[in-house]
């Protein structure tokens, strides 16, 4: 073990006065980066989990302020290399051919409500990587790195300690962080950037454009297209509110009914439309523009349903609070149904 292990497996948050809680002294900043933990506040396969997670993020924040530890949440909105855009539409498509969609739409947009409301400082790496901009402000601002990701092994000259995990204590209503042990780094080593790079308060949105890449909100693409194409009028709308001159590539994965093992990507050349605007300010009748008249598939099961609902609350809503401004958590508490 390494002098910087033997500092980190001492760090302890407990509620026992007998054991020295050298958080107070060591341990004050806690950049997290939080889609490594989404597990830990949303339910898997559970869509419509998003009330129990805001508890969740509640208590965490809590617990963290009673271990006296200052969180900032970092998440990814960088526009990815060639290289990482085919294996992340890889995994797209193997989500289509599946059926399935184990995390809930928006979720990195969720994260970012949900701990601005206890507030905590959010920040979405839009100018670089979110490991490399997590690496760059930990580094600079004298923080430790709350990560499950190896990759934060492997820049040079780093003096954050790193944390792969935090757990709640229930009775003791405070939080413990988990020490890095295995210190190997199988990643090519890395420079830390300098000055930090710059990050966004809030989910830049259509960060990517003129390119509009997105994967399928549903588990049900087999029986209806992709939920990002039914709601394109209404992104065309939000296209016309930013003023975009030129068309907008628009590409999704869909199912492919004459080869059943296969998924093409629709591609689109989209321009501006301002006829649906009116619908951006008014969820419920833009809800109910679209999918007013759905209808549940025969053999469909009540989880796919139910996730598939929650899917086209979440595309029409998320293009309503990035228009009107309002955190798309409370727009899904107020507008969404979740089927009996």
């Amino acid at each position: 073990m390494d002098a910087l292990s033997e500092k980190l497996s001492t760090i302890t948050l407990s509620g026992d006065s007998s054991i020295l809680d050298v958080s107070r002294r060591q341990v004050k900043l806690v950049y997290v980066d939080v889609l490594n933990f989404s597990g830990t506040f949303f339910k898997r396969g559970n869509h419509w989990s998003f009330k129990s997670a805001q508890k969740k993020v509640n208590a965490f924040v809590q617990y963290a302020k009673n271990s006296d530890l200052k969180l900032k949440i970092f998440i990814d909105a960088f526009a990815e290399s060639d290289e990482a855009i085919m294996k992340w539409k890889h995994r797209r498509e193997v989500e289509v051919r599946k059926g399935e969609r184990n995390m809930p739409q928006s979720m990195n947009v969720l994260l970012g409500d949900m701990f601005r409301s206890c507030g905590v400082e959010v920040c979405y790496s839009s100018e670089a990587d979110n490991d490399d901009t997590l690496a760059s402000h930990a580094h600079h601002d004298g923080a430790c790195v709350l990560s499950q990701d190896r990759d934060f092994l492997r820049y040079k000259g780093r003096t954050y300690y790193i944390y792969t995990d935090a757990k709640m204590d229930y009775k003791c209503k405070r939080l413990r962080l988990i020490p890095r042990r295995d210190m190997v780094c199988h990643s090519s080593r890395r420079e830390i950037i300098s000055p930090p790079p710059a990050t966004k308060p809030k989910d830049p949105g259509f960060v990517s454009l003129p390119d509009y890449l997105r994967g399928t909100p549903s588990p049900l693409t087999h029986h209806f297209t992709n939920v990002h194409i039914t709601v394109r009028p209404l992104r065309q709308a939000y296209y016309a509110h930013l003023a975009i001159e030129s068309n907008v590539c628009e590409e999704f994965p869909v199912y492919s009914d004459s080869e059943p093992t296969k998924v093409r990507w629709d591609v689109s050349s989209v321009p501006k439309d301002a006829t649906l605007l009116h619908l951006l300010k008014d969820p419920k009748n833009a809800y109910k523009h679209f999918f007013g008249d759905m209808t549940r598939p025969e053999g469909v099961s009540s989880k796919d349903w139910s996730n598939h609902v929650y899917a086209t609350y979440a595309v029409v809503l998320e293009l309503c609070s990035l228009y009107m401004g309002t955190p798309l958590y409370n727009l899904l508490v107020k507008h969404a149904a979740q089927p009996a």
